[in-house]
């Protein structure tokens, strides 16, 4: 706790007025993953659709860098497993928001199963990047996932 209110420059009295505890900082309505959560449903609605449908992972790589200093201080703690999946249920909301339209219900493959295949592959990356410092730009995660996850995605589409 200490840690976290040294970086927040703010009186341990001040930090409980706004959350519980540490989770609820993590994972709470305002915590630290949903904070920036209204600017990264922006910047989604920006991006380019091409007219089958993509799906780009770009933005959730930026918004998870914008969050690396509280995450070093996570990292050390149990936290980090709840912030994780809290973390995947907002983005298999937000797969299914933008790509269940486009998945095929035709029973070959469960429409449920494509989304958390990409929701659980997208998480698979971003704990990686994260261990590993971050050490690629988002763009290049984002290709890292094209590359990885979306030819399996796509191919329902031909399975059909």
């Amino acid at each position: 706790m200490q840690d976290i209110i040294e970086l927040a420059d703010v009186a341990r009295s001040t930090f409980y007025v706004h959350y519980a505890d540490k989770d609820d900082l993590l994972v709470g309505k305002w915590g630290v993953f949903a904070s920036n959560l209204g600017h990264h449903a922006e910047l989604m609605a920006n991006e380019e659709e091409d007219s089958q449908y993509s799906f780009t992972a770009r933005v959730w790589f930026q918004h998870i860098q914008a969050q690396d200093p509280v995450l070093k201080i996570i990292a050390r703690d149990s936290a980090m497993d709840l912030a994780m999946k809290t973390l995947h249920g907002i983005l298999r909301r937000d797969i299914q928001a933008k790509v269940q339209k486009h998945i095929p219900e035709d029973g070959s493959i469960p429409p449920s199963l494509v989304l958390d295949y990409m929701a659980s592959s997208l998480m698979t990356l971003i704990k990686w990047w994260v261990k590993n410092d971050m050490s690629y730009p988002p763009q290049r995660m984002d290709e890292i996932f094209q590359q990885l996850v979306m030819p399996g995605v796509f191919s329902t589409h031909r399975a059909n």
